[in-house]
């Protein structure tokens, strides 16, 4: 069987040069790449990275790649994951463009550099715009099918190719290297939704995804081969066997390669600014926009109407039952009625108090969500329909859409803040400045490990 589509993913990969890249995309990747590590420190604090760690650690030898702002050095694989697990650990990493991809792009590249002995700034940038246009197209080719219909997290199954493909950047491997590579990564690519109703799983999809493409980037290093047509095979190939196995194929091929070097998906990786599951984004931004306009006093909501389509209705539309703050953060129910009461759905929303306080709970008894099959193709870019109704008859309307695209883009100075905010216990203002410094100029950085050295343990 010919693997035209794979080897073209991979030609393009080993051919990857920052000297490409237009500068606007330069400058999205500098922002993602000190969001990632902002919101990785703030996850390095909470209890499953710390478990993560404290398994590791368990279970093996030191090594070479940083834990970020610990003293701990494990093999790039671990060091990844732990990393990747840390900066998904609590909702606010960027979305869009085929998955979460600061969580496994960065993690995946920095820690390859700690074990081969540094990267340019130049280079983390490619890596990472290499790593989010190949997951990106890996998601084109399949659709919604493995997320909305067979209840795959599709960020964590699209997160092991964005991280071999940055793995592969650093390691500098071939074009026949990285066919190998692909397919390692195809074979190990996992993650199911039933996560998200409760425990510490959820925060581990993207760090197994970091995991799994840097150490299918390292196999292919060492010579350990694969079959070639990881995307071809239409049997137990990945867009086959993550579509069904339908006949007629339900799959794309021609996606992975469409206008590769060309079309830039990488704007599409959008920077979060509520610390909840971005099919929510639309509705907190509906709400903010009425209250914008009208006075909205929590004791005079009568009701509150949302509607989404089938998948996201899935996602985060099931009735709210207090389990944890991993549920809470996926749940439209409780960020809804969160936002209605405090006007904020960050950090200090997620409590083991406040996911069970009764007067949330009143609140979410005033919340309607119902499906709109219309909605049902729509994607975090169209938003969503919102209505609230006041006690005194008034009905206030609106379309509810994420910020971050192109047409309502966060200003960096936002990112930078988001970024001061969620480090603020953790390292001190000064180091905070070195970093966003660091950040802002990466592309002059003879060595990108400097980024993370400038984080004390």
């Amino acid at each position: 069987m010919s693997n035209a589509y794979t080897r073209g993913l991979a030609e393009y990969i080993a051919a990857s040069r920052y000297d490409a890249l237009p500068r606007p995309i330069v400058e999205h990747v500098k922002l993602l790449v000190l969001d990632a590590l902002g919101v990785g420190l703030l996850g390095s604090t909470l209890p499953w990275s710390e478990r993560l760690r404290a398994t590791v650690a368990a279970t093996e030898a030191a090594g070479t790649s940083v834990v970020w702002g610990t003293a701990l050095r494990f093999s790039a694989p671990s060091a990844a994951m732990i990393n990747g697990t840390a900066v998904h650990g609590f909702e606010l990493d960027d979305v869009g463009a085929g998955g979460h991809n600061g969580s496994v792009t960065v993690p995946s590249a920095l820690a390859l550099a700690n074990q081969r002995g540094g990267i340019s700034g130049k280079e983390l940038i490619a890596a990472v715009v290499t790593g989010i246009e190949t997951a990106s197209r890996v998601q084109r080719c399949v659709g919604n099918i493995p997320h909305v219909e067979l209840g795959f997290h599709g960020p964590g199954l699209m997160g092991t190719f964005a991280s071999v493909a940055s793995a592969a950047c650093v390691l500098k491997l071939s074009a026949d290297e990285v066919v190998h590579a692909l397919g390692h990564a195809g074979q190990q690519a996992a993650s199911l939704m039933f996560t998200h109703h409760g425990g510490m799983g959820k925060r581990l999809l993207a760090g197994q995804a970091a995991r799994a493409g840097t150490f299918a980037a390292l196999l292919a290093a060492n010579g350990f081969t694969n079959a070639d047509n990881v995307f071809e095979a239409e049997y137990g190939g990945f867009p086959a066997a993550h579509t069904g196995n339908r006949r007629p194929p339900a799959y794309k091929l021609a996606e992975l390669t469409k206008d590769l070097g060309a079309q830039y998906n990488t704007p599409g990786a959008l920077i979060k600014l509520w610390a909840c599951r971005v099919p929510n984004h639309g509705t907190l931004e509906g709400i903010k926009e009425l209250r914008r306009q009208h006075p909205i006093p929590p004791d005079q909501v009568k009701q509150v109407r949302i509607k989404l389509g089938k998948g996201y209705l899935q996602n985060v539309g099931w009735p709210y039952t207090p389990t944890t703050i991993t549920s809470a953060q996926l749940n439209l129910y409780y960020v809804a009625a969160i936002m209605l009461l405090e006007d904020a759905v960050f950090v200090e929303q997620f409590t083991e108090e406040k996911i069970r306080a009764p007067k949330v709970l009143e609140m979410i008894g005033r919340i309607e969500i119902t499906r709109d099959p219309a909605l049902d193709s729509a994607g975090s870019a169209e938003g969503n329909p919102v209505e609230i109704e006041l006690k005194d008859g008034t009905v206030l309307k609106t379309w509810g859409r994420q910020r971050g695209g192109a047409d309502r883009p966060i200003p960096p100075a936002d990112v930078v803040e988001k970024f001061r905010r969620v480090t603020g216990g953790r390292i001190s203002r000064a180091v905070q400045e070195r970093i966003v410094a660091l950040c802002d100029r990466l592309e002059t950085l003879d060595d990108a490990t400097a980024l993370i050295a400038a984080i004390p343990a």
